[in-house]
Parts: structure tokens; C-alpha cells; sequence
């Protein structure tokens, strides 16, 4: 049978399976993920953090590829960084299973980054909740869980900014003067998760700061002021956004191309089209990549009038 010739492949201590042997593990049945449980745990740690990895590289690369169903049974493993990876490897998963199993996760695992990962990973969830494509009492849960961990004085900062970057879709009260407490804060990483946060609210009331932290000597600042604006949609952002496509940090110059393109408009796709005679492969790609998206936002269906 392929997947036990796959799993005989897993417990041995030689290369890691082919691709072709790892695709049996798509789509497996109940019965099949309790013969995978077994022989997983019969495997060493380092194994099965690469195993993990290239099976989330894989489903990557094809889209019919489809192993969550592994990826959810390895948030119970015993190895953080495998726990990790997995819920990594999960991110484009949008079925409601996964929510009380992330929501466990970060409320009860013994690992800072896995708790972390858990909470970055309930982000996707809480949006698809704001846009009511789950049922109320998932959203719910959702918020309670965030909100539990972002309040607790007594977890990681780490886990905290990165419920407080979730919650920010929930037009929820409090959530807000969470975001300025953050801001206000003397830690980079949580004035970062700050910022991100406000473009996430989608409240243009956020943006003068935004347009402040455009112009802050602080790359990491820049980006995330960048991209916040992007999310946040308001043309008022793009005359301030323009001056940073000439910045000095690449990930900003990008930050502020994609944020441009998604606003959209006149302006934007002037800025863009300037960007295509940068002499810069990486700026001309994103600005060729993000001008289109503009077109397309103007003109959805492919008519032009």
C-alpha cells in the first residue's frame, strides 16, 4: 500500500521521503491520521520538524495538495518548533475546526513562540469572523480568547503584541486604547504591533499617526506605517507614501509600492508607472505587480470605457 511504503519511509533514519512518497499523506481518512499518529511518534524530533517543513513547502507549491489534516494532528507534538511550523503550515486553512484547537494552543501551551504563532494565527480567523463569514459565536470566542491573553500582565510580551495585531478587527470596545497604550510604549516590536494594529481597525482616525511614522527614522516604523496605510485604504495617504518608494530600506520601498496599489486611483498608478523605470528589478516587478491591481480595482470586469 503507498502510505504504509510512505510511512515505513518516515521512521527510517535515511533521506527524507521523495516528494511523491509525501503525497500520500494528502487527504487522509480518520483511520488513516491514527496509522500516521503511531508511526509519528516513533520518529526523532529533527525528523519530524523536516518532514513537517517540506510537507508545508509542497502544499505550497500545488493547491492539491492538501495536508491539514497532518499539519493539525502535529500542533500536538511534542517538539515547539514542530508545533510551530505546523500551525504555520496552516495559514490559507479557513475551516472552523482549527479555531478551538489554535484557541487551546494559545492559552495553554508551554511554549512562548508556539503560543506566539497560535495567536498570529487566529489573526485570519478573526477576519473572516469582522467579514461575518463564521458563525457569531465563533467571532466570539475568537475576541474572548485574544482579549484573554492580551489583558494577561503575566504572559510574554511576544504573545501579547501579536494578540493585540488579531483583535484589532473586532470593533470591539477598549481595543482601541489597547493599541495607543502599545504605541506609546517604549519597545520597537510593540510600537510595530501597534501601528499594524491601526491599519487593521480600517478606522481613518488612525492615519495622521500613520503619516507621522512615514517620515520616522526608524525602518521597521516606516513599514508598518506603510502597509497600515495600505490597509486602511484613504487616498489622503498616498502623497505621503510617494517620497518612500526612494527609501532607503528595500522591504519599505516595497511596503510603500503594494500600500499604493491597493489604494488605488490617479495618483497611485502615476507613482506606479514611475516605478517601472526605477532600474530596479525588485521595485519594477512589485510596481508592475501592484499597477495592475490598480487597473483592475478601477476597472473589475476588464472594460475600458
Amino acid at each position: 500500500m503507498p502510505l504504509e511504503r510512505c510511512l515505513n519511509e518516515i521512521k527510517s533514519e535515511g533521506a527524507i521521503p521523495a516528494h511523491t512518497v509525501l503525497y500520500e499523506l494528502s487527504n487522509l481518512t480518520s483511520d488513516q491520521v491514527e496509522q500516521f499518529g503511531s508511526t509519528w511518534s516513533e520518529v526523532t524530533p529533527q525528523r519530524r520538524l523536516a518532514i513537517v517543513d517540506r510537507l508545508v513547502s509542497l502544499a505550497q507549491d500545488s493547491a492539491e495538495l492538501d495536508f491539514s489534516v497532518v499539519l493539525r494532528r502535529c500542533i500536538e507534538d511534542e517538539e515547539e518548533e514542530v508545533r510551530r511550523r505546523a500551525i504555520e503550515g496552516l495559514w490559507e486553512y479557513e475551516e472552523r475546526q482549527l479555531i478551538p484547537v489554535l484557541c487551546r494552543t494559545l492559552q495553554g501551551d508551554s511554549s512562548t513562540k508556539v503560543r506566539a504563532t497560535a495567536a498570529m494565527g487566529l489573526g485570519k480567523f478573526a477576519s473572516l469572523a469582522e467579514e461575518g463569514k463564521l458563525l457569531r459565536r465563533d467571532g466570539q470566542r475568537i475576541q474572548e480568547c485574544l482579549m484573554k491573553s492580551l489583558v494577561n500582565q503575566k504572559e510574554e510580551m511576544e504573545v501579547r503584541r501579536r494578540a493585540l495585531e488579531s483583535v484589532a478587527v473586532f470593533s470591539a470596545n477598549g481595543i482601541a486604547d489597547h493599541i495607543k497604550k502599545a504605541y506609546n510604549s517604549s519597545s520597537l516590536e510593540l510600537r510595530c504591533s501597534a501601528i499594524y494594529a491601526m491599519g487593521k481597525t480600517g478606522e481613518p482616525l488612525w492615519l495622521s499617526i500613520l503619516v507621522k511614522e512615514l517620515k520616522s527614522s526608524t525602518a521597521a516604523l516606516r513599514y508598518e506605517a506603510s502597509s497600515a496605510c495600505g490597509e486602511l485604504g484613504e487616498e489622503d495617504a498616498i502623497p505621503h507614501l510617494i517620497p518612500l518608494i526612494g527609501d532607503d530600506d528595500l522591504q519599505v520601498q516595497l511596503a510603500a509600492i503594494r500600500a499604493i496599489g491597493s489604494i488605488g486611483g490617479p495618483l497611485a498608478k502615476k507613482a506606479l508607472r514611475r516605478c517601472l523605470k526605477s532600474g530596479d528589478p525588485a521595485v519594477e516587478d512589485a510596481a508592475r505587480e501592484y499597477l495592475e491591481m490598480a487597473e483592475t480595482m478601477e476597472d473589475p470586469l476588464g472594460f475600458k470605457y
